[in-house]
């Protein structure tokens, strides 16, 4: 087991600066729980720069989260997982040697529905031509 410490930046986007907010205390929450890891809010300076922006009206609502943790590979694991169950989140992991790493939700409130009703079984399902 190594002692190295490592530390990413966490991006979580919203709708909106408010929801995007409340996704990131909702993340640090649940990366709070394993251990070793540390997690804090990024200063608004440093949450604001975004890399090719033009202008602030192009910029998608975000929160930035700094991880310190002793496995990244653990943190991941937990960041997939919170993530895919709501197909608005999205996250982006600037990892220390510059690589990225996005995650989106997959499954949408109402297909986990239609799943747990047993209504992805009939027909019209599965053909893309849902509305």
């Amino acid at each position: 087991m190594s002692d190295e410490i490592e530390s990413a930046r966490i991006q979580v986007f919203g709708a909106d600066p408010r929801h995007a907010e409340l996704e990131a205390r909702e993340l640090r929450e649940v990366l709070h729980r394993l251990d070793g890891t540390q997690v804090r809010f990024a200063s608004p300076e440093a949450s604001r720069v975004t890399e090719g922006a033009k202008g602030p009206e192009l910029l998608t609502p975000e929160v930035v989260l700094i991880l310190t943790t002793g496995t990244l590979a653990l943190a991941r694991t937990a960041i997939k997982a919170w993530v895919e169950v709501r197909k608005s989140r999205k996250v982006r992991v600037v990892h220390p040697d510059g690589t990225v790493t996005e995650f989106q939700g997959g499954v949408s409130g109402r297909e986990v529905k239609a799943l747990r009703g047993g209504q992805g079984d009939g027909p019209g399902t599965g053909s893309g031509d849902e509305r």
